[in-house]
């Protein structure tokens, strides 16, 4: 069983994540303290404002820099703003982890329509499994929403840290909805891989029945 962080900001200059290679490089030695095998670098695409191809060259770019310079395991990704109709963006499965079906999406923060759950729902109709980015921060009710149509859920390690974790997230996980837990690092935050390591302590056993999940999404044929 390998310990992967499913959500991070890593890939330099992607987006607001790393400012620089060092910068990359200092997180992952920061990864390895708390003992992370596989990364997944998961840079933000909002549709509203990226072009798609733009988007992937400065990804493409950006992992080049990283493998140079690392030989640490980084699968490369993206966090996808959820929006309306983006079940029709052309090339889609480009954003998809790779050599994976899985599209990690990310919420809206300021609303929850009905669009977005009818987005979803084609997206899974498509053949394409859903995972959704740090569940932990939206509203219970939406979220289940979106589990009742067969997307997961990523857990942020710094909500599983906390001395009062939120029971919900304890129910998701008992629930067998969780496949992954992130540390979603911006820049070089020495607390997000303590937090990663809390994480594993507290959890135990489940941590390890998650890290197996998040396995199979990656490695599986």
């Amino acid at each position: 069983m390998k310990h992967i962080d499913f959500h991070t900001h890593i890939l330099p200059r992607a987006d607001h994540g790393s400012d620089s290679v060092e910068t990359s490089l200092k997180q992952i030695e920061l990864s390895r303290t708390a003992g992370i095998e596989v990364i997944v670098a998961t840079p933000h695409f909002y549709p509203h404002r990226h072009a798609l191809d733009k988007f992937l060259s400065r990804r493409s770019l950006a992992a080049a820099e990283i493998k140079k310079h690392s030989d640490s395991n980084v699968i490369i990704g993206a966090e996808i703003l959820l929006c309306d109709s983006l079940d029709k963006l052309t090339n889609l499965e480009s954003l998809c982890i790779e050599n994976t079906r899985t599209l990690l999406i990310e919420l809206p923060f300021w609303d929850f329509r009905q669009e977005y759950i009818t987005t979803v729902d084609k997206l899974i109709g498509y053949g394409y499994s859903v995972v959704l980015a740090h569940a932990d921060r939206y509203p219970k009710d939406n979220i289940e929403k979106l589990v009742n149509l067969g997307a997961k859920i990523q857990l942020n390690a710094s909500a599983l840290s906390k001395f009062f974790v939120k029971r919900h997230l304890y129910e998701w996980i008992d629930r067998g909805l969780v496949v992954a837990i992130g540390s979603d690092i911006h820049m070089a935050d020495k607390c997000a891989y303590k937090k990663f390591a809390k994480a594993r302590k507290r959890l135990g056993e489940e941590f390890d029945k998650i890290m197996l999940e998040s396995e199979k999404i990656l490695f599986s044929k």
